[in-house]
């Protein structure tokens, strides 16, 4: 949810009463930890402003370009008003973590801070040989990850080696199958004991 609050929270005091206050506008943005994979920040959930040149990109334009001010619980960007685009960039996502949503779009309205709430959930990562009956590495099998509700997918295709990859799985329980077909072992359950990387070996279940 986008909500607004007033600009004076990030301004210093002279600016309050500039043009340039009365016709500007902000985004306020606090990713954070959801540890319980509620969607909103509860108590003992810390914000993460690290990098936020590498997580965040603005209308499609590099984050820095907007000389974002950075606190510790928050990242305060100045705008003219308008409607904007918010992507979050893997590659800036803290290890283990991963985003919820991959993109905003953001109304900025002059005298006011737009403030965007971005939950990063837990992510996990399920790695191993496919092999046939007999042991051997079955290349090119393509292995999914299918959540119960089969709401989401994850799918890697195995090298080689019958190496697959699955990444960015969130808790929950998943349904594993091989080239479409139920895989041995079948299922999976990811939740806040589970190590973020695992090693799982499969094979077609017939």
């Amino acid at each position: 949810m986008l909500t607004s609050i007033n600009l004076q929270q990030g301004i210093a005091p002279g600016e309050r009463q500039s043009d340039r206050f009365r016709s500007r506008g902000g985004v306020l943005i606090q990713p954070f930890f959801d540890r319980n994979n509620n969607g909103k920040r509860d108590n003992g959930e810390d914000t993460y402003t690290e990098n936020p040149e590498l997580l965040l990109i603005l209308n499609n334009q590099p984050f820095k370009s907007f000389r974002p001010e950075i606190q510790t619980n928050r990242i305060l960007v100045r705008l003219p008003p308008a409607t904007y685009r918010l992507d979050l960039d893997p590659s800036g996502f803290p290890l283990d973590w991963q985003a919820t949503v991959d993109a905003y779009a953001i109304e900025v309205v002059a005298g006011s801070y737009t403030i965007v709430s971005v939950p990063l959930i837990p992510s996990y990562t399920l790695s191993g040989v496919v092999t046939d009956v007999a042991g051997n590495p079955i290349a090119g099998a393509r292995v999914e990850a299918i959540t119960s509700e089969a709401t989401q997918r994850r799918f890697s295709v195995t090298n080689g080696a019958g190496v697959y990859y699955l990444e960015r799985l969130p808790q929950g329980s998943f349904t594993l199958q091989i080239n479409g077909e139920p895989a041995q072992p079948n299922t999976i359950f990811l939740d806040e004991s589970s190590e973020p990387f695992q090693e799982l070996n499969l094979q077609p279940s017939s």
